[in-house]
């Protein structure tokens, strides 16, 4: 068995604030992304479709994309990488701006 060193508890420490800072983000763009649902299915409800020109549609698409991007950027600076997964298992839309560069990076 191996003493741990200095750099061993501290590669640990750092693993450890990646893994809670991917979460965290994790969970922004869930909400980002719920936000933007829960108003489509809103504006669907009530008989009109949700126009993109909306300009608190467009605040919630602006929000999940940056939300996106946080966490994408997070995950590739912790070496993981499958982006176009990560857009597919989140259900990002295709409209989501950074969506569009991402998923053109990752094809």
């Amino acid at each position: 068995m191996r003493l741990r060193t200095g750099l061993d508890v501290l590669e640990y420490e750092i693993r450890q604030e990646q893994a809670a800072t991917i979460g965290r983000l994790a969970r922004e763009l869930c909400d980002a992304l719920d936000a933007l649902d829960t108003f489509d299915r809103q504006a669907s409800s009530a008989k009109t479709a949700a126009d993109s020109r909306n300009p608190q549609r467009a605040r919630l698409v602006d929000a999940a994309a940056y939300a996106l991007w946080n966490f994408v950027v997070q995950r590739e600076c912790s070496g993981f990488r499958e982006t176009e997964q990560v857009l597919k298992d989140y259900a990002v839309p295709v409209e989501c701006p950074s969506s569009g560069f991402l998923r053109q990076r990752a094809g």
